[in-house]
């Protein structure tokens, strides 16, 4: 028994991890069903910013919530947090989620959860090519070639035609970029500032933005039942417990360890996708894209033992 306890205090955090992961991998799957439990009317943008818009806000407010009992920290506005506060907002939140939203109108949610993962190789690029804080090596070239194969493969139709629809896989790639892009400059100021709060205030700020945009547009969404109100609030519930969860990690363990658990998210997306909405996933085309997509995510993040930080390689 005491083995036991031992081995759980010492591998814990790997089934966090895991969690974490599955979280993120029921988000694209649930979204979908969302839409039509509320129900929202898709053929208006407006109507799907004002969805995301008010998951955001209650996602900011649960994040900020269990700041404290994660962080140990009050989740308190603090002198300097206001420019990246604005920034994340507009990055992570707004600008991110509705390119992911709205591209997931149009295409399959298996999809969306596979394209989602690239923001991996966009922070590749971001961290050795632009703002050069990471050298560029061997293994993060392959890799990151892997994984935009991985996006070609899964774009070829049944007539091996290359098909790609701006509106659906194209904003999903943007919403990658734009993540990899939030990832950096979290990176950055959760140096100085605590990063659950931080999350929590983006998400907050940029919810409301959403939310007023919207309103302004005259987007609308219907009265959902109880199991729209559940919906909802386990979408709230995945942005929240997932960031908060993945946050501590980050900071108890090498961050080489944890990152490389995000070539999870793009097999649970394309589990649940099969298990809640009964999409096709068995075909060549989306069992061969995950497999060169978690493949070059793994080979980013993989450290030997002996290596080392994942930062340095």
């Amino acid at each position: 028994m005491n083995r036991f306890v031992s081995f759980l205090k010492k591998y814990a955090w790997i089934l966090a991890a895991l969690f974490c992961t599955m979280l993120w991998g029921t988000a694209s799957s649930t979204i979908k069903i969302g839409y039509k439990l509320f129900p929202v009317d898709t053929s208006n943008s407006f109507n799907i910013i004002l969805f995301a818009g008010i998951r955001f806000v209650g996602a900011g407010i649960i994040t900020l919530l269990l700041t404290k009992p994660f962080t140990k920290e009050t989740p308190a506005l603090r002198k300097g947090m206001g420019i990246p506060i604005f920034v994340l907002a507009i990055t992570q939140t707004v600008v991110q989620y509705f390119f992911y939203y709205m591209g997931l109108v149009v295409v399959p949610a298996s999809v969306g959860a596979i394209l989602s993962s690239t923001s991996i190789f966009f922070t590749v690029i971001l961290v050795t090519l632009i703002f050069k804080t990471e050298q560029l090596t061997i293994k993060k070239i392959l890799a990151t070639i892997l994984g935009f194969i991985g996006i070609v493969v899964l774009n070829i139709d049944t007539n091996f035609k290359l098909q790609f629809h701006l509106n659906g896989e194209g904003f999903l790639i943007l919403s990658s970029l734009m993540n990899a892009l939030a990832s950096f400059s979290m990176s950055k100021f959760s140096q100085k500032h605590n990063p659950m709060t931080l999350t929590g205030y983006q998400f907050l700020f940029g919810g409301m933005i959403m939310v007023l945009i919207a309103i302004i547009m005259n987007g609308s969404i219907g009265v959902p039942d109880i199991r729209g109100v559940g919906i909802m609030l386990f979408l709230m519930i995945v942005a929240s417990l997932a960031y908060g969860i993945w946050a501590m990690l980050l900071k108890k363990q090498p961050t080489s360890h944890v990152v490389i658990f995000v070539s999870f998210i793009p097999i649970f997306g394309a589990f649940f996708s099969y298990l809640m909405l009964k999409e096709n996933i068995w075909n060549w085309r989306i069992l061969v894209a995950l497999a060169l997509i978690s493949l070059g995510t793994f080979l980013i993040n993989y450290v030997p033992k002996k290596g080392k930080h994942s930062t340095e390689n």
